[in-house]
């Protein structure tokens, strides 16, 4: 037995299952989010290799979390951490 269900059968009231709901999403939203933003291009984790990752972006590369009715040709990848 999990803690969540130990604790929700402990407390035996209905007002604290959407809390929890609630804080669910909000937590897996915000480690989805997290993990899309430490790839981001400009987010430089070597400095000393490579200290300006955003020059190497080239034209045509799609960069952005949410790109809507816009073309582009490949999507950016980070090839070395």
């Amino acid at each position: 037995m999990t803690a969540l269900s130990s604790f929700l059968k402990a407390s035996r009231k209905p007002e604290v299952y959407p809390i929890v709901g609630i804080l669910g999403v909000a937590l897996s939203g915000a480690v989805f989010f997290s993990a899309r933003a430490i790839r981001a291009p400009d987010v430089a984790w070597n400095h000393k290799a490579n200290p300006h990752p955003w020059q190497e972006i080239k034209d045509g590369e799609q960069v952005k979390l949410i790109a809507l009715n816009q073309k582009y040709d490949h999507r950016w990848e980070r090839k070395q951490w």
